[in-house]
């Protein structure tokens, strides 16, 4: 019994464990699929729940031309790591946090302010100018694009390196009416570019999704977060035919920390949600909806151990969820449990679990707690 106490390093009971060959399979996949256009990974998120540090030094060892996060915050956490591949910050920092000190990031604009700021105090900062093709997020509007050019255009001591949108409907497995409407967009805003003697380097429009779709080469580069990770961004579409396969990297594990024998009738968690049908046995698991088992998976979703499926019963709680493990056969405090597997048919892989849950697998992703230790294999 508890024999992960007898080891002489910290134990986890929790714990993600990426796939090192998975990330480089995927992204030598997803290249040869667009032989002439930079493929870049996205770490935004925590590396969509794999682990910023974790992941970060093998997406620097591919050679992209950029490493893209979201945030000020992100971006000087790869600094910190000393990555050697360039970083683009693709969301909105304020600008006051650039005047405190020379950064070396590629920079997504679409404000003057941030522009002039970035002009001020981050003297040959490099640029991309983010516009709003159709998605009515951010970006500069395709009607204030010239007037906001003209005022870029004053500014020497930037240097606009890339013009960048983002599609609002690539997924959409029956049409791409709105997706190519915006492609046309982006079309118009690089004509008022050249008008205005801007020829940026780069052209990105696309996520993970458009990677399966696009192929339009008027883009050289494509921010691929997802797809990176192996999980297919196009539900209910097989990708097979686009020929690039996807390996998921991430599972992620948990602990048997106590066994019960519970009676018939016996409730179980808080609100009572399950009732035993008969004399069943339960397992205890360190982990909850904190630590990233959705709560929606209650009564719902199942974990795998010893290669059989064992479903949540009564709610997920915040640091524990239980499990019926009466088919399992002698059961033993400390056996490993699978909560989302890597193999994509498996009932509690990601993508299946959000279904389960009624969510997307990004949502599951990104939810699994920093404090669960990442490990690479």
């Amino acid at each position: 019994m508890f024999s992960f106490l007898r080891k002489k390093s910290y134990t986890y009971l929790n714990w993600a464990t990426v796939s090192k060959d998975a990330l480089l399979t995927n992204h030598s996949n997803l290249q040869k699929s667009h032989p002439h256009t930079a493929v870049c990974p996205v770490l935004k998120s925590n590396a969509y729940g794999h682990g910023l540090k974790v992941v970060a030094p093998i997406f620097d060892s591919m050679g992209c031309p950029f490493l893209i996060v979201d945030s000020l915050y992100e971006a000087y956490e790869l600094y910190k790591l000393k990555v050697k591949s360039p970083v683009l910050i693709m969301g909105y920092t304020s600008p006051i946090n650039f005047t405190l000190k020379k950064l070396p990031f590629h920079i997504t604009v679409s404000d003057l302010e941030l522009a002039r700021t970035l002009n001020k105090f981050q003297p040959g900062c490099h640029i991309h100018i983010f516009v709003d093709t159709g998605m009515s997020r951010e970006g500069v509007t395709i009607e204030e694009l010239p007037s906001f050019l003209k005022e870029i255009k004053k500014l020497k001591n930037i240097h606009v390196d890339g013009l960048c949108s983002h599609f609002a409907d690539a997924d959409n497995p029956l049409t791409l009416t709105f997706t190519n409407q915006q492609i046309l967009q982006f079309k118009k805003c690089l004509e008022i570019g050249e008008e205005n003697g801007f020829s940026p380097r780069w052209r990105h429009i696309s996520a993970s999704s458009g990677a399966f779709k696009i192929y339009d080469k008027t883009f050289n580069m494509i921010r691929v977060g997802l797809a990176h990770y192996g999980i297919n961004p196009l539900e209910n579409v097989d990708i097979s035919k686009n020929k690039i396969a996807l390996i998921p990297a991430l599972e992620f594990q948990s602990t048997l920390v106590q066994i019960k024998k519970i009676p018939k009738g016996t409730l179980v968690g808080y609100g009572c949600s399950y009732s035993a049908p008969k004399n069943i046995v339960l397992g205890l698991l360190p982990a909850g909806y904190y630590e990233g088992v959705d709560r929606r998976l209650s009564n719902k979703g199942c974990v795998k151990i010893r290669g059989q499926f064992f479903p949540f019963v009564g709610r997920i709680s915040m640091n524990m969820s239980v499990v019926d493990i009466t088919r399992l056969d002698e059961p033993e405090v400390g056996e490993r449990v699978l909560i989302y597997s890597p193999n994509p048919t498996d009932k509690n892989s990601l993508t299946n679990a959000s279904k389960i849950a009624g969510k997307i697998p990004y949502d599951l992703m990104v939810h699994i707690a920093e404090s669960v230790k990442r490990e690479i294999k």
